[in-house]
């Protein structure tokens, strides 16, 4: 795994999108936006339940793509986006605070 994070995870899931689902031509490339709000719900349900859980990206890394697909023999016509190793966090650490209002625009860039 390339996360260390991930190295002690007793549980790992795999958020796999199908490339023949979908709308035609560009819209085929929604398999992204539907895996990551999936993933995002994954995420927070994981904490609600005390869990810790992180995002380790998969995609569109092709040697990540080529080491989950091999492990897990995952057919053609579907992409892994993530792996998602789940456990009890070893530490709390205080959130960061990301905030910049700086960032906030109003009615225009």
């Amino acid at each position: 795994m390339y996360s260390r994070v991930g190295n002690g995870a007793k549980l790992a899931i795999v958020v796999c999108g199908s490339l023949d689902n979908g709308l035609p031509g560009r819209g085929k490339e929604y398999w992204i936006h539907d895996c990551s709000a999936a993933t995002m719900n994954l995420l927070l349900a994981a904490h609600a339940q005390g869990l810790g859980a992180v995002w380790t990206g998969v995609f569109p890394g092709e040697d990540r793509i080529a080491a989950v697909r091999e492990i897990l023999s995952i057919p053609d016509g579907y992409m892994p986006l993530n792996v998602i190793p789940v456990g009890y966090p070893a530490e709390n650490p205080p959130a960061k605070d990301k905030w910049n209002p700086a960032k906030i625009h109003y009615d225009k860039w």
